[in-house]
């Protein structure tokens, strides 16, 4: 079948006005928001149309008709992934799920939303907030990013040390198969012993299983209170003893971002492994007026123990306004036509890299020294280390400082070698963005041979023509 055959039989399922074959849309659609680089070896390609369903059903049809041509599907949430997880790299068809964008119920006994995959997670958190709820995946990048995607990525975002990962959140999907046969997952996760966990299928493997179609997810009651703290440390080290000790103690911070940065303009002044360096800790704590009072109080005895300074008030609440702003400066740039903002980072910035590993909380700082010495022999500068969420999530931005014309490649080769001394320490290659195409060749390191063979199991099982989201995850 040809590919304009192919259309014609697409253009049977949805109206003409929704299958979209503009060079120029194509290319916006190939890549997410970061694209690859050529010495990322990432294999890349226009998509033959972009496709935007309506209805689960027209996922259905189209996905049959795709299996049967064996023509390669690429579903596409907010497109603000960072690892190519949306990328293009075979001709194929970009499933656009922005339309199906419905608020489907909110049941307040319950405290689940019901939603269609292109809802906007901040206009979902706008009408729940309503009734006095809130959505408890809170990533900067609210204001553009789906529903459907931050499911697909397992995405994390400032409230995960309280509320984890977006996948944590998540009590049932309606998902379509490559065959076109639907599945809805039980709306009782995590409380079913019955069997295998189906939802779990879908979480976090970006679209290779299946097109996720609907999905009802925890809503939280706003509580009384909640209060906002910046704290500033003489290391990193004295800063992540605290907070080590705030989680072994009981307690559960809405919020934990904790950073050390390199505090030049140039980047010019590196972080050094075993050196100090001050580190700031924004913290949030939520609840009743009198429960916090005691978690204050215990707060400060711990915090006090490793040296901790108060910051001005306004620094903590101005953290936590101003969490969104680069996701609200990203959708008044698409609302005044660019659609990919920060593309040319990808191409045209100084060589960098921000790598997100979780290992054991007894390995992070055996981590933070390994990585910092690898960086320092490349030549390279680690300008931040930070904790985002639960003690676990350990990352570091690094930079090229010269700007040398090998900077890119030793980025790579040195971000690599970062990430498999996180595996071989028990972790894991990335908590917060999905593998996507960038990561997908660390994967084996980490699953092992049996789990590279698991996978393409259950992947040959559900989708034997191969065409979902091909080359993602593992090749």
């Amino acid at each position: 079948m040809t590919t304009n055959d192919f259309l014609l039989e697409i253009n049977q399922i949805v109206s003409r006005d929704n299958v979209l074959t503009d060079d120029a849309v194509l290319a916006d659609y190939a890549e997410d928001a970061i694209p690859a680089r050529p010495e990322e070896g990432v294999e890349q390609a226009l998509p033959l149309a972009v496709i935007r369903p309506q209805s689960t059903a027209h996922v259905a049809e189209i996905l049959k008709a795709a299996t049967k041509s064996g023509v390669p599907v690429i579903p596409y949430g907010g497109g603000t992934g960072v690892m190519g997880g949306a990328s293009t790299t075979k001709p194929g068809i970009v499933l656009d799920m922005a339309s199906m964008d419905k608020i489907i119920d909110v049941s307040l006994q319950d405290g689940t939303a019901t939603v269609q995959p292109g809802v906007v997670l901040g206009d979902l958190e706008e009408i729940v907030q309503h009734a006095n709820h809130f959505v408890g995946h809170d990533p900067w990048s609210r204001p553009v990013a789906t529903v459907g995607g931050a499911i697909s990525t397992n995405g994390v975002g400032y409230l995960a040390a309280k509320y984890g990962p977006m996948g944590r959140q998540v009590v049932g999907l309606e998902v379509v198969l490559p065959t076109g046969e639907i599945v809805r997952t039980r709306n009782l996760r995590p409380l079913v012993s019955a069997g295998l966990d189906m939802t779990s299928l879908f979480i976090g493997t970006e679209g290779i299983f299946g097109v996720i179609t609907e999905a009802t997810i925890r809503i939280f009651p706003e509580l009384e209170e909640r209060r906002h703290y910046a704290l500033e440390f003489d290391s990193f080290q004295q800063g992540f003893f605290a907070i080590e000790r705030l989680f072994s103690e009981g307690l559960a911070p809405a919020m934990v971002d904790f950073a050390q940065e390199d505090e030049s303009e140039s980047g010019g002044q590196p972080i050094i492994a075993d050196g100090p360096g001050r580190s700031q800790l924004h913290l949030s704590l939520e609840g009743g007026s009198a429960e916090l009072d005691i978690q204050e109080q215990i707060v400060w005895e711990i915090v006090s123990a490793y040296g901790a300074r108060t910051l001005d008030p306004e620094v903590a609440q101005s953290f936590w306004e101003d969490r969104h702003s680069s996701g609200l400066r990203y959708k008044e740039a698409r609302a005044a036509g660019q659609r990919h903002p920060w593309r040319n980072r990808g191409r045209d910035a100084r060589a960098g890299s921000y790598i997100h590993t979780a290992v054991p909380i007894s390995k992070v700082l055996d981590l933070r020294f390994a990585a910092i010495r690898m960086f320092e022999e490349a030549g390279l500068n680690v300008v931040e280390c930070a904790i985002w969420g639960e003690p676990e999530m350990f990352s570091i931005i690094a930079i090229d400082p010269a700007g040398s014309p090998d900077g890119w490649q030793r980025i790579r080769e040195t971000s690599d070698a970062m990430i498999t001394e996180a595996i071989n320490l028990g972790g894991t290659i990335e908590y917060c963005h999905g593998v996507g195409v960038r990561l997908k060749h660390l994967m084996p390191q980490e699953l092992g041979d049996g789990g590279v063979h698991l996978i393409r199991s259950i992947k040959n099982a559900l989708d034997p023509a191969g065409i979902m989201n091909p080359a993602k995850l593992f090749d």
